[in-house]
Formats: structure tokens, sequence, C-alpha cells
């Protein structure tokens, strides 16, 4: 797959994890598996100036420094939209490069959304960026946000999407039709889309999609069923179904046996019954609401001291 003119392959590595913060993970397990991922043809990795304060930026940073190849993703907080290129300046330092820099999500309702994209333009005119795109925009601000650019496109909308959230669909037509790539953003629910018993790391207590239902337990059930059928995991069902939607999964992983799982879902493919069948079981979750509307509502100096708290 290409976003924009970016080769990224069939699917990336998410660096939430990195930050430290939302996630409990062992920093040594977490190298290894990034190197694991990039050694095996992981092509693409995603982080955010707020995930644990730039510390996953740096982690990132320190692991593609040789890494050429690598395609670096990172997103400019909803907050910060007045000031992108700041944001991108300090990101690139952590990162040493940026080939896809984004609004992690829509700015405040009293901010015009054509002003917000084109800090985005003026960091892709300075030379911080390859490529720009946008994340957590539902299908109507997509609409507005793709005429707001000038010289440059958005290329992707990251956005929460998986079996047990599949709100995006209608964006992942529009990104048909309007030339960009639906980036999905927790692609296994946080872990819920593959078993019911989890850690409990503090990003889980964010959200309801963690909490088993007889609905996500019947999509658990199925999808585990396919894996066992295929001599694989649940995850890489997962991700292949994620493929054959249309949509650019990035997993997070904490550990090797998870990065396998992400290496062996890029030649792993689901037949077009596997696919009906998870549809077909997991459609009680297609009109969830996408997750960017509400933050809106809320101003930038409020946004800034919320995300403090929850320590992201």
């Amino acid at each position: 797959m290409k976003i924009g003119s970016l080769n990224v392959g069939r699917v990336g590595v998410g660096a939430w994890q990195a930050g430290g913060r939302a996630w409990i993970v062992d920093f040594r397990e977490l190298e290894k598996a990034y190197n694991y991922a990039f050694d095996h043809g992981v092509r693409f990795v995603d982080t955010a100036e707020i995930y644990g304060g730039g510390k996953s930026e740096e982690f990132v940073g320190r692991l593609v420094k040789d890494r050429p190849e690598i395609v670096v993703a990172t997103k400019v907080a909803g907050f910060h939209w007045g000031r992108v290129l700041k944001s991108a300046e300090a990101s690139r330092r952590r990162l040493g490069r940026i080939d896809l820099l984004q609004l992690h999500w829509p700015p405040p309702i009293y901010v015009p959304l054509c002003r917000a994209v084109r800090e985005l333009e003026k960091a892709a005119n300075a030379g911080f960026t390859h490529e720009i795109g946008v994340s957590n925009f539902d299908v109507k601000l997509m609409n507005k946000a793709v005429y707001c650019t000038k010289k440059w496109e958005l290329v992707s909308d990251q956005v929460v999407y998986n079996p047990l959230q599949r709100g995006a669909e209608s964006l992942i037509d529009a990104g048909r039709r309007l030339g960009f790539v639906v980036i999905s953003w927790s692609p296994l629910a946080r872990g819920a889309a593959v078993k019911e018993k989890l850690n409990n790391d503090p990003a889980r207590r964010i959200g309801s999609v963690v909490k088993p239902t007889p609905q996500s337990r019947a999509v658990v059930e199925c999808i585990k069923k396919i894996a066992e059928r295929r001599s694989t995991t649940p995850a890489v069902v997962v991700l292949a179904w994620h493929v054959a939607k249309g949509a650019f999964p990035i997993p997070g992983v904490k550990n090797v046996a998870q990065a396998r799982d992400v290496v062996e879902s890029q030649r792993f493919t689901l037949t077009e019954r596997e696919i009906a069948e998870i549809d077909q079981v997991s459609k009680p979750f297609i009109n969830n609401k996408l997750l960017t509307t509400g933050a809106r509502a809320v101003p930038a100096f409020l946004q800034k001291l919320v995300f403090s708290f929850l320590k992201i």
C-alpha cells in the first residue's frame, strides 16, 4: 500500500506503548519487538508528540536512525493546531526525520478548519515532512479538510477501527473517492478483539471497548475459530481483515511474540468467506461513532490540561 508517495506495505506498527505512561512495558523487550518487526519487513511506524511527552518519539528516533527504509509518522497534538511548525521542529529533533506529519485530532470548534490544515502545509513547505495527514476526523470533517489544502494533499486519516468499532467504514469509502488512506489505530481494540482476559494497562481503562459483552464475545469466538482453522493467531486474522477492508492497521507491540504476528500478517490473506464471517458477527458494531466531535467542544487549554492528567 502507498500513503501518498510513501510505500508502507500492508501493516505498520504504532508506538503509543513506547511513551511509557499508558501501557505497562519492559523497554528492553519493546526494543527487541520493534527491531524484529523492522528486520522482517515492517516499513511503517507511527508515534505522537503527546505519547510520554516526547519519549515515544525519542525511542522511535533511536531505532530508525540507521534504517532509512522505515516510514516515520508522527502527530501534532490537537491543542497545538496553531503551533504546528514548532511542534514539527521539536518532533524532528527527537525522531531525526518525519515522513508523514498528522494533526492528532480536529482543532477546537472556534478555530477555522482550513486554518489548522494550512498549518500542516506550512510545515511541509518548510521541509519538515514529505506528506501531511490528519487523525480522528470523521467523514464530514474530512470532506471539508481535503478542500482546505492549496499545494499539498491530505493523504491519510488515522482513526479507531477494528471489528468491535466499525464506525470508520464510511470513511474508508470516502478515502477511496477523495484519495486518502484510513490508518487504523487500535486495530485489535486494545486486545479485546482477540481475547477476553487482558492485562490491566492504564490505556485499557479509557473507553468501554475492552469490557466484554455477548456481542463482543461472539466476535472473539469467530476470529478464534478462523485462526484455529488456518493454524495462525487471532491477531493475524484481525490484521488481515483490516487489509481486506481497505484500511492500514498499525497495532502496538510490546514483545517479540506480538511482533511476529504483525510480520506474519503481511503475507496472510483471508478468504471471502472468512471476511464475510467476521463482517456478519461484528454487524452490531457498524454504527459506532468515531471519537472526533466531542473534543472540538473543549478549548485548547483545557484539552492540554486533560491530556496532562491522563498521562497518555
